[in-house]
């Protein structure tokens, strides 16, 4: 079987790095089934928290990048129009953001924000201007302001019609990739129609999740509002431990 895990929230909850026995017992799980890995974090971000899996099939920036047998290569990127509307957004509403390029990236994130703790932790890629992004595959739109989100939502739905466009109303960001690019589709370019299992924690999951043989939905609120066939088990390593346990007996 296929197994495919998100990353932070799901197998990973301090934003830095997977629990030891977490890892063993995923590498037992690798023993007869295949491992792969599907995050909104590029690539770049992906590798320093996933070191012991490293070599596995990655899907990164929300399906737009993808690393299989150490070799990166983008999905598809953000078409160039749509990115100058967003530049332009960013600029009139003088809008917090991170823009990834395949490798390097384009910030202005303040340093106490959660997102910013994620973004190229080991320093392996440049910081550069917006104008610099040659292939622009994922942008977050950080901290907008309440009173403006409304606003920025309503325009980028009317004029983002080449875009994929998830909306995370309770942390005032948006995450953008090129249309019809997510975890899902580009989980089903590499493995075809086979089946898979797999973890998840948010919206960005909610594709990757509905298609597979079993979905497990990781949150400590029992009474999130998912689909039905969403099993949810606590944010928490015993809880997975257990989990996994099963399908390794």
């Amino acid at each position: 079987m296929i197994y495919v895990f998100d990353i932070d929230g799901t197998i990973c909850f301090n934003g830095k790095n997977i629990n030891s026995t977490l890892i063993k017992k995923i590498k037992a799980l690798e023993e007869n089934n295949e491992v792969l890995f599907a995050s909104a974090r590029p690539i770049r971000d992906l590798l320093p928290v996933v070191k012991a899996f490293e070599s596995n099939t990655l899907i990164g920036g929300n399906g737009s990048i993808i690393s299989i047998n150490n070799s990166i290569q983008v999905v598809k990127q953000i078409p160039m129009k749509e990115y100058r509307l967003i530049k332009q957004i960013i600029t009139d509403y003088n809008l917090k953001f991170i823009i990834d390029d395949s490798f390097n990236y384009s910030a202005n994130v303040d340093s106490n924000n959660s997102i910013f703790k994620q973004l190229d932790p080991d320093n392996l890629a440049k910081n550069v201007s917006s104008e610099k992004i040659i292939n622009p595959i994922k942008i977050i739109l950080v901290d907008i302001a309440s009173e403006l989100y409304p606003k920025i939502k309503q325009y980028l739905i009317e004029n983002g019609c080449n875009l994929s466009i998830h909306f995370h109303e309770k942390d005032n960001n948006i995450d953008i990739t090129s249309k019809n690019v997510n975890k899902y589709i580009t989980l089903r370019n590499i493995i075809g129609e086979k089946p898979y299992i797999a973890f998840g924690n948010d919206i960005n999951d909610f594709e990757l999740l509905k298609y597979a043989d079993q979905a497990f939905y990781v949150s400590d609120n029992e009474k999130a509002s998912v689909p039905q066939k969403f099993k949810i088990i606590p944010a928490r390593v015993e809880a997975l431990l257990k989990t996994l346990e099963g399908k390794i007996n």
